[in-house]
């Protein structure tokens, strides 16, 4: 199976994958044991995928502003941003395929689940699949890199994360401006959903990046720090970052801002979600 290049040339850098040429040599990697680099392909390529589905879910998030948002150019930044996934599942397969010594062929495609929303009217729903992924998931993906990147050494590593994080910030405005524009009353309304998504974001992020005892420091080198370190770095930017822009919107916090003051636990459901 090849290599599925899906960016265009209408994107971001006119075809390109980086902003900046990639570092054509990075003697870190070099220098990794086999079983290391092993690992780090590992890691890189099944970023690789989610970044892949990703895009799909832009693609949801565009639709529902193409639906709700007066402001074309809002729109415009979210279907560039299906663009920036298709870029940023390449750039992480590039990666992982320079730790691994050889080409590397794309991951398999990760199904999109697309959350029902079960009992929002159709405008509050949109607004909720808006919110979720740029609101809640960009805004953590921005602190996540964040963390890989300030424990990042390696060349290669470093270059590619700062390529995905400088296009994740605006990822994550895309939500915020749009919330800006909805209604006191939508904004009322969606304080009840706001929990239960920041539990099950969470809660997929420690599954994607879960603990591991045997973590070796070189993983942190190149891009991958311990899950407990990104999960301390994703529960501040809820804490220091999405709570107060929320708040500042209008938006109630109060239940997340309970489980938050709890340990923002994902090892099971909320008190205020379990009937």
């Amino acid at each position: 199976m090849m290599a599925r290049i899906e960016h265009t040339r209408e994107g971001r850098w006119g075809g390109r994958l980086t902003q900046k040429p990639l570092p054509e040599r990075d003697e870190a990697i070099e220098a990794l044991a086999p079983e290391l680099r092993t690992k780090l392909a590992g890691i890189w390529l099944s970023r690789a995928a989610m970044e892949r589905r990703v895009a799909d879910s832009f693609g949801v998030v565009a639709q529902a502003l193409a639906r709700r948002s007066p402001d074309e150019a809002l729109v415009r930044l979210a279907e560039r941003a299906v663009d920036d996934e298709y870029r940023h599942a390449e750039l992480s397969r590039v990666v992982a395929s320079r730790f691994a010594g050889r080409p590397l062929p794309s991951p398999a495609l990760l199904a999109l689940v697309v959350p029902e929303h079960r009992g929002a009217s159709p405008e509050l729903r949109d607004t909720l699949h808006v919110v979720g992924q740029c609101v809640l998931n960009e805004t953590t993906a921005t602190a996540f890199l964040e963390s890989c990147l300030s424990h990042a050494t390696g060349g290669l590593a470093r270059h590619a994360l700062r390529e995905l994080l400088s296009d994740e910030v605006d990822h994550g405005r895309v939500g915020w401006a749009y919330l800006a524009t909805t209604s006191s009353d939508t904004r009322r309304q969606l304080g009840r959903w706001l929990l239960p998504m920041a539990y099950l974001n969470l809660r997929l992020w420690q599954e994607e990046s879960p603990v591991d005892p045997e973590h070796h420091p070189a993983l942190s080198a190149h891009g991958a720090p311990p899950g407990e370190v990104i999960h301390a770095a994703l529960v501040d930017a809820l804490e220091t970052l999405i709570v107060p822009g929320l708040r500042a919107l209008d938006v109630p916090v109060g239940p997340l801002e309970r489980w938050i003051a709890a340990g923002a636990f994902t090892d099971r459901a909320p008190a205020e979600l379990v009937d």
